[in-house]
């Protein structure tokens, strides 16, 4: 009587079993590794073009931002110091601090568009004699009238005063105002024309009064044209865009999905995924 050899039918049963396993792990790495991770070169063609240009642009920014600052730790140190007599100075600078005693005249002029607040209004250019020089002197900005044709009334003391503030360079001449404007009239901008029809010690320089002068109108004075701050600003736009960038790449121009999920299904344990493909043949077999 011949005894089945069962030990040896299961041996026979779990070597195919362990192949087969070995060569499904096997085909899904070779799946893996053969999922390309770039899918739209055009696209990160144009990606490598965009990105570089948006971080440069946004360190540049930074770069601006630091530059502003140090001209504003500038103007502050040099505006902290004591005003001199401007007959003493033996070269002008800006924003140095002065100090004249002297009257004021009744010529002034009205620049036109200087708003405050979001209102508009004019700034007040008025000559300041002091001594034998006469000075033009911005006492700050008044607003306009409710119509146009109107200009504010200028008030101003006839006593003698000691006015402060600091230097301020004139702009060049303008090309679209061939005329000289006389006293009381409203300009758009302040040139060489302007000032060099008063009879001014300097006419490159006028001064831009301190808010502490009692003569000051409201003064608000804007140092630089952009601040540090705003700056920054920009730089955080341009690196966000930069982010935002690479992750729309990341997204449409590469297969980082498919690898990831391919990835996932690799790391799982193999007993998992032996348990679940033989639940199969077992259903199979209680259904016969």
């Amino acid at each position: 009587m011949t005894v089945p050899n069962t030990s040896t039918a299961k041996g026979d049963n779990a070597l195919p079993t362990g192949t087969a396993e070995n060569s499904r792990e096997a085909g899904e790495q070779s799946r893996a590794a053969s999922v390309a991770f770039i899918r739209n070169w055009p696209l990160t063609i144009l990606s490598l073009c965009l990105f570089p240009l948006l971080l440069g642009l946004g360190s540049w920014q930074l770069q601006r931002g630091a530059e502003k600052q140090q001209m504003l730790d500038r103007i502050d140190t040099r505006l902290a110091s004591q005003p001199q007599k401007i007959a003493q100075l033996s070269q002008l600078e800006i924003y140095t601090p002065v100090r004249l005693l002297g009257y004021y005249t009744d010529e002034y002029l009205y620049l036109d568009n200087r708003t405050r607040n979001g209102r508009a209004g004019y700034e007040i250019l008025q000559v300041f004699s002091s001594g034998q020089q006469r000075w033009l002197v911005n006492r700050g900005w008044l607003p306009g009238k409710s119509r146009r044709s109107e200009l504010p009334e200028v008030a101003y003391p006839r006593a003698a005063k000691v006015i402060t503030g600091f230097l301020y360079p004139v702009g060049e001449s303008a090309a679209e105002q061939p005329g000289v404007a006389g006293p009381g009239s409203r300009i758009q901008s302040l040139n060489r024309k302007h000032t060099a029809a008063l009879n001014l010690r300097q006419p490159d320089w006028h001064i831009r009064i301190s808010a502490d002068s009692d003569t000051a109108l409201t003064t608000d004075w804007q140092l630089i044209n952009v601040n540090p701050q705003r700056h920054q600003g920009y730089a955080v736009q341009w690196f966000s865009m930069a982010a935002a960038l690479f992750i729309l790449w990341l997204l449409a121009a590469t297969n980082i999905r498919s690898i990831i999920r391919v990835t996932k299904h690799h790391r799982r344990p193999v007993s998992t995924r032996a348990d679940n493909n033989n639940q199969r043949p077992t259903d199979a077999a209680r259904g016969e």
